[in-house]
């Protein structure tokens, strides 16, 4: 009884920690805000090319997304392009994501039979 308790919270603690690390656009766009952030960091303090770190997550990002986003990113590591192909980025991803959120719609359960 108790093994059966402890391996379903572990399938629980699994499956919820799918959801909050799936690749859904809403995810995606949330992602795309933080390196947008790291990116002004970048402009703020003048630095003229993105850092590694940041730029391998950008670039590992716009690879997921459909789109071209890597080729029109190409190698420029400047800060104005890859903010400018961020917010393109970011653009489809407010898209995807509000259409992906209308075309769930709500389950409607009657409470009365006819």
């Amino acid at each position: 009884m108790i093994e059966r308790t402890v391996l379903e919270i572990a399938q629980h603690r699994f499956w919820a920690w799918q959801r909050r690390t799936a690749r859904t656009p809403r995810n995606q766009l949330r992602e795309t805000d933080q390196l947008l952030g790291a990116v002004e960091e970048c402009r703020l303090r003048e630095i003229k090319l993105i850092p590694t770190n940041i730029w391998r997550r950008i670039v590992h990002l716009l690879g997921q997304l459909d789109g071209d986003y890597t080729e029109k990113l190409g190698i420029d590591r400047s800060v104005e392009r890859t903010a400018e192909v961020l917010f393109m980025a970011q653009e489809d991803l407010m898209v995807a994501a509000r259409s992906r959120r209308r075309a769930r719609g709500g389950n409607v359960i009657s409470l009365f039979r006819r």
